[in-house]
């Protein structure tokens, strides 16, 4: 009773108490080098599934999936590292050079969650907001409540022992899920807020559909007539909230009623998938101590800011045959502030395989480096080694150039 008291007040506890715990709880679960286990990830595989519209859980050959397939009889041991940087595959590319030193295992992480998020793969969905373009949380994704089979719960289980990995090792993998999602898995209750943040178009009907002023003409005129009890899902279909419902008209004196079923069913639509997503994540990381966190805190945490700070990339940069003032370092940070975010999460994942920094406070396991490229010229690329976080900078002679 004391902890289910201490959870639920969780947010009232230091923020820097709770992690103490969190990182020494950590260290005591995790697993005694148990070694990695080895991926051969196909693009030319990934490509040609696309090609075919193979866009299911069972068709698709994305890099998630094929992860999936490889890893899906390895115990959970073999995902609770706890140190920072640290590597649950050995990754190599079929038919693609590269010695994975740490930037091939960062850039098929960032890959296999990227493949989560793409109307090229079907397990997750667009959240309606991002559908209708409308209101906040436009590129949040959803678990799709279409998929509900043993293999698709079994891919949502590997989707949370991901992000029990991403939290273990601090590699700020790019989930991005709205509040919905995040308070499901670590077990916080949702409310109408949480579904306005996925669907403000659905929300806004409900609730003038109730609205207290509203008179029986108003309400004809506004539903024609043709209002039944059913509903929209998340993946656009349409589901009976109760026997027969698509023959039962709403009327104004079952509005409230047929209101309250569609909040009930969309808040618990994806319970199934989240549950999956939960067990899986709880084979990494304690659940019951992530209880003590906000989901915000847990998103962070788990995926991260989306949003790349120049100023916290520059105080953990270090230059080898240039100094900080040198023309072409001006030059290079001048250009950096004029990218977008995406250009810059594109730029972070170009030099070191993953496309988040680590959270202000939280060390990095390596220095962003800036070195000067031998025997360049004007007309010369530069060259980035994403193992070692570091970009062959060749000594250009205008601002023009270098962008």
């Amino acid at each position: 009773r004391i902890g289910h008291k201490l959870r639920s007040l969780g947010y009232c506890i230091f923020y820097d108490f709770k992690m103490e715990l969190l990182e020494r709880t950590l260290r005591t679960t995790a697993t005694n080098s148990p070694g990695s286990i080895s991926l051969q990830l196909d693009h030319q595989k990934k490509t040609l599934s696309q090609d075919c519209g193979n866009h299911s859980p069972g068709t698709s050959q994305c890099l998630f999936v094929q992860a999936f397939q490889q890893t899906v009889h390895s115990s959970a041991a073999h995902f609770r590292l706890s140190e920072p940087a640290g590597r649950v595959f050995s990754v190599q590319f079929v038919g693609e050079a590269g010695i994975d030193a740490g930037g091939v295992y960062r850039d098929a992480m960032t890959e296999m969650v990227t493949d989560l998020h793409s109307p090229e793969f079907s397990l997750m969905i667009l959240c309606p907001n991002g559908v209708h373009k409308i209101n906040k949380n436009m590129d949040k994704y959803l678990p799709n409540p279409a998929h509900s089979s043993p293999l698709a719960i079994q891919m949502l289980e590997f989707v949370g022992k991901l992000m029990g990995v991403s939290l273990r090792t601090k590699a700020t993998l790019p989930f991005s899920l709205p509040g919905l999602v995040w308070k499901g898995i670590i077990g916080q209750q949702v409310d109408l807020g949480d579904l306005e943040a996925t669907d403000a178009h659905l929300v806004q009907y409900l609730r003038a559909l109730t609205d207290a002023n509203m008179s029986a003409a108003d309400f004809e005129a506004i539903s024609g007539g043709e209002v039944t009890f059913t509903t929209s899902t998340a993946n656009g279909g349409c589901v009976e909230l109760i026997p027969n419902g698509a023959e039962v008209l709403v009327t104004h004196q079952t509005r409230h009623e047929y209101a309250e079923s569609v909040k009930n069913y969309r808040l618990s639509e994806i319970d199934r998938q989240l549950a999956a997503m939960r067990r899986g994540l709880g084979c990494v990381v304690p659940l019951r101590l992530l209880q003590l966190f906000t989901w915000q805190e847990v998103e962070e945490l788990v995926a991260g800011k989306p949003d790349v700070d120049l100023d916290h990339l520059a105080r953990h940069t270090e230059y080898r045959s240039y100094r900080p003032n040198d023309p072409v370092i001006r030059y290079f940070w001048k250009a950096m502030h004029t990218l977008s975010m995406h250009e810059r999460s594109q730029f972070i994942r170009f030099v070191w395989g993953r496309s988040r920094l680590p959270l202000p406070g939280r060390a990095w396991p390596q220095k962003f480096t800036i070195q000067r490229m031998a025997q360049a010229n004007d007309s010369t690329l530069p060259v980035t080694h994403t193992c070692f976080f570091s970009i062959e900078l060749p000594d250009y002679s205008s601002e023009e150039i270098l962008r």
